[in-house]
């Protein structure tokens, strides 16, 4: 299949699925954003590690303990699930390139980082045709009652040629209902 010549995008096609590799806009104030918020995480981790060493080692009753083991467990739970979703998206903004894997059976969204990276999988069967956000300025589609962006790096036309031939691909169904209207 032809695919459009897009400046920054590649396409690889193999037998299995098609592979395309779009260069993505930093958001530097998001990035700021979530690398202080990451380097607070962190910081505060080790302070209360150390605080929670100090502690124990001095003498306390038995209920005192058991209470204070609580109280730390569900912190640590709390404090893992903040860290993760504050390193989930430092990762996001973080990425320079997202790579999207396309086969009949799924579309996989993923923004590397190293080996790292933030990597979001769509069973085709339920995702929609794709088409142009005017309210994000990206490609989207419709997974269910939920929406999926990808492209926010791409000019308006880039990302029109791109929906093109990725629904020329995937969705051929789909132009044939865009013609009728």
């Amino acid at each position: 299949m032809n695919y459009p010549d897009i400046a920054g995008v590649t396409f690889e096609e193999t037998p299995e699925r098609l592979k395309v590799v779009l260069p993505v806009r930093r958001q530097w104030p998001y990035l700021l954003v979530y690398s202080v918020l990451m380097l607070t995480w962190l910081g505060a981790t080790v302070w209360m590690l150390t605080l929670l060493f100090g502690v124990s080692r001095g003498d306390m009753s038995v209920r005192f303990l058991i209470v204070w083991v609580i109280i730390l467990l569900i912190w640590a739970y709390l404090w893992y699930r903040l860290g993760s979703f504050v390193w989930r998206w430092w990762q996001y903004f973080a990425a320079t390139r997202e790579i999207l894997l396309v086969s009949q059976a799924t579309l996989i969204v993923r923004r590397p980082l190293s080996l790292l990276g933030v990597t979001d999988a769509y069973a085709m069967e339920h995702v929609s045709p794709f088409y142009y956000s005017e309210k994000n300025g990206a490609v989207a589609f419709d997974y269910g009652s939920r929406g999926g962006l990808f492209g926010l790096g791409l000019e308006r036309p880039a990302a029109q040629e791109l929906i093109a031939a990725l629904n020329r691909r995937f969705f051929p169904h789909a132009l044939d209902e865009d013609d009728e209207e």
